[in-house]
């Protein structure tokens, strides 16, 4: 059994990582349509999981401001008014919200708006800064830097992985997440660092001391973002966001680290590249 699920769990990885890649090389739409559809099953596992606790977000509306605000992103190296007037009316609808809420026969309204909010903050906001981060100098669409980061996410996580099941004894957040170890982070930040080494020989876009910054960047980012979504799973007991992703769980389960690394990377593009 244990093997079979080891073995499920390697196929759908290998087959989710080619196909996540095949959509940055092929070309910028298969890019756009590809974290667009991470967007919509992330966002819907997202209220799903808060309605377990009896929190109940206008997801309707969650879905129409979050898809805008991609579409937003889409658009502003395209037509940069039409960006702009997406934007506002993702404000509008932000702020119809809370209207709403008025006609609802729903409780703790309060939290309601808010779990509403969060979701689209906590996986549409990444997802379409994502779409600016795969912009070159010159604003053309350019897969460097996007998968540079998702090859640093993957190797933060093997790195963690090895070294935490061999070596790890000292718990890092034991009451959030009971197998990660401070070793398995030193090991993470070991392989990315090294990762980061073999990059900027394929991938010559920046000097090494940027390469091993964001190496550095991309791990820390990793480790936190992967225990924020256990703690989010942990405050509704359950031990995957969904089952789409047979042996790995559901999306968040496979973008959880990547959520919050891709904020701490274009912060870093617009100051240092």
């Amino acid at each position: 059994m244990l093997k079979s699920n080891l073995f499920t769990r390697t196929i759908t990885g290998l087959l989710y990582g080619l196909v996540l890649i095949a959509s940055l090389i092929i070309n910028r739409y298969t890019f756009y349509v590809f974290f667009f559809i991470v967007l919509v099953l992330g966002l819907k596992e997202f209220y799903q999981i808060a309605q377990k606790k009896d929190i109940f977000p206008q997801k309707n509306l969650g879905f129409v401001i979050s898809i805008g605000l991609y579409i937003s992103s889409l658009l502003l190296n395209i037509n940069e008014n039409m960006s702009y007037f997406t934007i506002n009316l993702v404000l509008a609808f932000t702020f119809l919200l809370f209207a709403v809420e008025l006609f609802r026969s729903k409780e703790i309204s309060f939290i309601n708006i808010g779990a509403t909010i969060f979701g689209v903050i906590y996986i549409a906001l990444p997802l379409s800064l994502l779409t600016l981060l795969a912009l070159d100098s010159n604003n053309l669409y350019s897969y460097n830097l996007t998968l540079s980061m998702f090859i640093l996410v993957w190797l933060s996580d093997v790195g963690g992985y090895i070294i935490g099941v061999n070596f790890g004894k000292h718990k890092l957040l034991e009451r959030i997440s009971p197998k990660k170890t401070w070793e398995g982070v030193v090991g993470s930040l070991l392989v990315c660092i090294i990762g980061s080494f073999v990059l900027h020989q394929f991938i010559p876009i920046m000097n090494i001391n940027l390469w091993l910054t964001l190496s550095i960047i991309v791990c820390v980012s990793s480790v936190i973002g992967d225990l924020i979504e256990s703690m989010l799973k942990r405050s509704v007991n359950i031990k995957d966001s969904g089952n789409i992703l047979p042996g790995h769980g559901g999306i968040l389960d496979r973008f959880d680290s990547v959520l919050f690394v891709i904020p701490m990377v274009y912060i870093f593009k617009f100051f240092m590249l």
